[in-house]
């Protein structure tokens, strides 16, 4: 039943895992990092993969080798056929997360790496056959990269640049609540230099990682504690967790270069103003996000309907018990019709698993030109993505996918007295290994997971007060349940830039962050 992987293109994944991913071969790439450049003929068409020669390349000097994005640096050589233009090539990656979508559930697998070219410029040689040119660190994974000269297709000469880490922290100082924008740019790609691990007055919070922002990771984190001084850091990760004593790693390159990377800030918490307003950060990037219409979804059971379906949803997600409205034409005219919502029941405890099921939502008529509106609640199910089918009798007229977003329902009581329970309630969770569940910190320190698959979408998680008196933030993030890599690998953890790089949203889902709390009285 199950198809064969999907793979999903995106820059490059890492938990940090001892073994390294996969590499495919060399492919071309349509778009150039920006550069400033002198003495340089525009750019031409894509790449294509250059023609490894046997004899020595020549050296291309770069000045200087290394720096943050952004960087001038300068390159030049000599030896080169006079009047000749070369083709000066930057070697970067495009990576991609292996998934297997199917109508049942998506399974989460490895990370796959293509090496491609993008130009830098070009540029033509002198009377006494050398080159230069300047150009500007562009925005890409850290650690080194070759620059290659080409000609009529062949390396000819090679040099290479490497990209070092840079953070912004922003601001240093506010209440109890304030979001914190953090960014890290040149973030590698091999294992242990991919990854990084967040800690919080040395509380481990979650992992951070740079997919499909070019080794670029932004996100944003809440300032948590009574007021004074609290400390954060970012520093290596294994398996998605803080490597604490890296400089005696049997891999010796990590503690004699880009592993013994340990950012720390500052930040001030001025006054506690009372618990914010609960509140959800959704991905922006899926507001740019054009699915593809042949990309398997889950519940949809015929693939090639749901692609060339007649029925259009409006709106296209909603939460649970949303008002929705469905149109639909083409159909068999004056016909009374049943829309069935197709979900998942079980779970992956059991022996019995978990199997698609289908129930009724309403029944409707169409008009004498087959035409078809229909009203109807989102049911309070599961999240992710489901299937809603146009049915006469046991015909199948009609497939169309649709998404269930998660919700917060309520944090009950708000005020408690240290030491005393409180409820977390939160809809719409799903039933894939993408979003089975979620992971939860507790004053940005990390506490522990839920699921809502056997509870059909419901999480009702039962926590226990601690700390002083005043505000205390629950924060829950995306995570991936569980996968099929290569070991080590850690799951069920906050990935902190699940906004931007959680797996999920290649496949149209819409993970959002709860930033929820509570207040602690005497």
């Amino acid at each position: 039943m199950w198809k064969k992987i999907f793979s999903i293109l995106l820059l490059s994944f890492a938990f940090g895992c001892a073994t390294e991913p996969a590499r495919a071969p060399q492919s071309s790439a349509p778009n150039p990092p920006a550069a400033q450049s002198t003495a340089i003929v525009p750019p031409a068409a894509p790449i294509n993969a250059p023609t490894a020669t046997s004899a020595p390349l020549k050296i291309l000097k770069v000045n200087p080798e290394k720096g943050p994005i952004g960087t001038n640096f300068a390159v030049s050589g000599e030896g080169f056929d006079p009047g000749k233009t070369l083709d000066l090539q930057w070697a970067t990656l495009e990576g991609s997360y292996s998934m297997k979508p199917t109508a049942e559930t998506v399974e989460y697998y490895d990370r796959e790496y293509k090496d491609k070219r993008v130009t830098l410029g070009r540029v033509q040689a002198d009377a006494q056959g050398k080159i230069a040119a300047n150009f500007i660190a562009p925005e890409d994974y850290g650690e080194p990269h070759d620059i290659y000269a080409v000609l009529d297709g062949k390396e000819i000469a090679k040099g290479g640049f490497r990209i070092l880490r840079a953070v912004t922290f922003t601001p240093t100082e506010g209440p109890v609540g304030t979001l914190i924008k953090i960014q890290v740019m040149g973030i590698a790609w091999k294992p242990f230099e991919s990854t990084l691990a967040l800690r919080y007055d040395n509380k481990y919070m979650g992992f951070i990682s740079a997919v499909t922002t070019r080794g670029t990771a932004t996100f944003q984190i809440r300032a948590a504690g009574p007021v004074g001084q609290h400390l954060v850091q970012l520093i290596q990760s294994s398996s998605a967790q803080p490597y604490l004593n890296v400089e005696q790693s049997p891999v010796t390159y990590l503690w004699q270069g880009v592993a013994t990377f340990d950012y720390r800030a500052i930040f001030n918490v001025t006054k506690d103003n009372g618990a914010p307003i609960a509140s959800l950060d959704f991905p922006k990037l899926m507001n740019n996000i054009a699915l593809d219409a042949t990309i398997q979804r889950t519940g949809v059971t015929n693939l090639a309907a749901a692609a060339n379906t007649n029925a259009s949803i409006e709106p296209a997600s909603s939460p649970i018990l949303a008002p929705v409205t469905l149109k639909a034409n083409g159909l068999p005219a004056n016909s009374e019709l049943e829309l069935l919502w197709v979900t998942a029941r079980g779970n992956r405890v059991s022996p019995s698993g978990w199997n698609l099921v289908q129930t009724s939502l309403v029944k409707a008529t169409t008009t004498k030109d087959g035409a078809l509106t229909a009203l109807f609640k989102v049911p309070d199910d599961l999240g992710g993505w489901h299937s809603i089918k146009i049915v006469q009798g046991e015909k199948v007229l009609s497939e169309a996918p649709y998404y269930v977003e998660r919700s917060f329902v309520a944090v009950t009581p708000q005020k408690v007295k240290a030491g005393e329970k409180f409820t977390i309630q939160v809809k719409g969770i799903g039933w894939t290994e993408l979003d089975n569940g979620f992971a939860v910190t507790y004053d940005n320190g990390y506490i522990g997971y839920a699921c809502g698959f056997n509870s059909n979408g419901d999480v009702t998680m039962n926590l226990v007060a601690t700390g002083g008196v005043g505000t205390h933030l629950i924060d829950i993030y995306p995570m991936i349940f569980q996968g099929h890599g290569k070991s080590p690998w850690t799951y069920q953890i906050p990935q902190l830039t699940a906004l931007q790089d959680h797996p999920s949203l290649a496949l149209g889902y819409k993970l959002p962050i709860f930033r929820l709390a509570i207040e602690i009285v005497d």
